[in-house]
């Protein structure tokens, strides 16, 4: 029997469907979207619950004329699958396949590649000013959900749509919940809306209680004033009204019939308007909506019968050794807090919430309040530990500047997602974290290459008297210790780095987790009779100045080696002290990510594909040995030589 979904191609197939045959493809799409993310990982729950809105925006709009801008964009695969992507939908995250986010290179129907939260009233606003300056007859609708809402560029956005003067359509899509559960106050406004009657029938009632207030059309302004306050203190959604914006619902996300009627109504509205959608994350299977956290983003999992079997990896994440070192820190000193921006099991410090949770902080989306707020707290005595991907913290750059760097405030940031993430792809590849905390006067930066290591960081970031980062990837830590420990300390010459191998031919000093690719590599050239040593830097900043000092002196080929962009990261702090140092910068080569975007695939194939595994760096090690013999025997003055990269 022909699947539905085998007959649509584009949206313009939807146009020629039954109310019966709709609800049949949702539940077509469901059903795809449960079979893909099982074998593939992926985000479940946020999905299952937009199937009717997907469906239902692109039966009633003309897109592409008409213009979708996903927020959250982890909430776009039914819009995938009725775009044109189905026969491919089974490559989704892997290498060369569809992306789990909006990917414009997919098509017209994607217009932002995005990962991140809280933009597309921004861009759904910046895309209605173009058009109508430019006197083009589309419509825009921005969707947002999992409580992005809160963000604070999606409130600026807000802002900013009110005073707009054309159609522009907001879809706030409320399922009650963010990555994990809502937080703060808006959430809890938006939990008010929920369960008060629409929007449209209030409004019809309190018009009627207005028509018998004795002002009739000669309203004074004390009046008006009057009839605003009664509605205020009736009407829900007047946060919205008040801005500019009219407001309308809440309606049922799933009633794919009430929502068509909906959007054919709001369609030709000349003026920007908000619905709210009360959606059910997980909708149409019982396990995903009753633990939507778990189901959020789950990695490849198999349904046996109403039982859900979760594949479990083998090793311990350094996420988990994170969680781990959090909760003992915690009981080692009772101001340490842990603050988290919506990503509470993503990072590992739900963990602490059973066992202190009056020193457990979620802020949800919103990175930059959870700086400041940790800035805050520091300032009245406690220690926050702020866990934050790699690729969310440069949401909060400036409050890191402000508020923390420039009044000196020892706040702990610890990094996970550092460096290539696999599947999620270009949208959440943590590679600029390095850039732009070097340039922050009193920053210290650090990098674990194990589970003991890491612990070892938390215990002595806690003796800082200045901010730092502990940066760590998206992977399992070492089996076992790469070395014995030793002490982590910062000496008159910079940060303490740890030798883990002699070698005189070269030296790879690797920063952070990729020490144990160095080692692998060094073991492979060790087989071509090749003394490779490896140093574990620890440190970007400060460097260990005398092990550097050490190895330029040795003269012999160093290779700095890290899972961050190749541009500013540790290898150019290398570069810079061998400049301020007067030492040979020619013998220095660069392993590091290079100046594009990486699509998704495994992080080890990721790692493969820009020679940063142990076989990548064994070739770049080689090819630097190679060199040594020619640039000793360049004419002073010759042109430098510098760095590399294996890509």
């Amino acid at each position: 029997m022909t699947k539905l979904l085998d007959t649509i191609e584009s949206p313009a197939d939807l146009k020629h469907l039954t109310m019966e045959q709709l609800t049949a493809l949702a539940a077509e799409i469901r059903q795809t979207i449960v079979n893909t993310v099982s074998s593939n990982g992926g985000h479940l729950a946020p999905n299952l619950g937009t199937v009717e809105i997907c469906l239902a925006l692109h039966r009633v709009f003309n897109m592409p004329h008409d213009r979708l801008l996903w927020d959250v964009g982890h909430q776009c695969y039914p819009h995938k699958l009725i775009t044109g992507r189905y026969k491919r939908f089974s490559t989704l995250r892997k290498s060369g396949g569809i992306s789990g986010f909006p990917e414009p290179a997919e098509g017209p129907y994607d217009l932002f590649s995005v990962g991140h939260a809280g933009t597309a009233i921004s861009t759904a606003v910046g895309m209605a000013r173009a058009d109508q300056l430019l006197k083009r007859d589309t419509r825009i609708i921005a969707l947002i959900g999992d409580a992005s809402i809160v963000n604070g560029v999606a409130l600026e956005g807000l802002n900013g749509a009110g005073t707009v003067m054309r159609q522009l359509l907001i879809i706030l899509n409320d399922n009650s919940m963010s990555i994990s559960e809502p937080q703060g106050a808006f959430a809890n406004y938006l939990e008010h809306l929920r369960v008060t009657n629409t929007y449209d029938e209030v409004k019809r009632r309190v018009q009627d209680l207005l028509d018998r207030i004795p002002y009739g059309q000669r309203i004074s302004d004390i009046g008006f004033h009057i009839k605003q306050g009664i509605k205020n203190a009736i009407a829900p959604g007047h946060i919205f009204e008040d801005l500019g914006l009219k407001y309308f619902g809440p309606v049922d996300g799933h009633d794919l019939p009430g929502l068509m009627e909906k959007f054919n109504e709001l369609k030709n509205l000349n003026r920007p308007a908000i619905l709210h959608v009360k959606t059910i994350k997980g909708k149409g299977y019982e396990w995903a909506s009753e633990d939507p956290t778990t189901f959020h983003s789950p990695k490849p999992f198999s349904v046996e019968g109403c039982r859900v079997v979760m594949n479990q990896g083998t090793g311990k994440s350094w996420t988990s050794a994170f969680a781990d070192a959090m909760t003992d820190l915690s009981k080692k000193h009772s101001n340490v807090v842990g603050i988290t921006a919506a990503m509470p099991d993503g990072t590992g410090m739900i963990k602490l919430k059973p066992l202190f949770p009056d020193r457990y902080f979620d802020t949800g989306i919103c990175e930059s309040h959870a700086t400041a707020m940790a800035a805050g707290m520091t300032k009245a005595g406690l220690r926050p530990v702020v866990a934050i991907y790699s690729t969310f913290l440069q949401r909060a750059f400036d409050q890191i500047f402000q508020e923390v760097c420039l009044q000196g405030l020892p706040v702990i940031f610890c990094v996970d997602r550092a460096g290539l993430v696999g599947d999620d792809g270009a949208v959440h590849h943590g590679f600029c974290d390095l850039a732009f905390l070097k340039s922050q006067p009193g920053m210290v930066l650090m990098a674990p290459s194990d589970e003991q290591e890491l612990r070892a960081a938390m215990d002595f970031a806690m003796t800082l008297e200045s901010p730092c980062e502990i940066r760590y990837p998206r992977d399992n830590c070492p089996a076992e210790p790469l070395a014995a420990p030793t002490l982590w300390k910062i000496g008159r010459s910079g940060g303490v780095s740890r030798r883990l191998r002699q070698g005189v031919d070269a030296t790879i000093v690797a920063y952070g987790a990729m020490a144990g690719q160095a080692i692998a590599a060094a073991a492979l050239l060790k087989n071509e009779d090749l003394d490779v040593g490896v140093v574990d830097a620890r440190f970007c900043k400060p460097l260990d100045g005398q092990m550097l000092d050490e190895l330029f002196t040795a003269g012999a080929p160093i290779i700095t080696v890290e899972d961050h962009a190749i541009i500013n990261g540790f290898g150019t702090a290398v570069l810079e002290y061998a400049q301020l140092r007067g030492h040979d910068a020619r013998i220095v080569t660069r392993c590091g990510l290079p100046d594009w975007f990486i699509r998704a695939a495994g992080r080890g194939e990721q790692l493969r594909e820009v020679g940063l595994d142990a076989a990548g760096l064994a070739v770049s090690v080689r090819d630097a040995i190679r060199r040594q013999t020619g640039v000793k025997k360049e004419p002073a003055g010759a042109d430098c030589k510098t760095g590399g990269l294996r890509a």
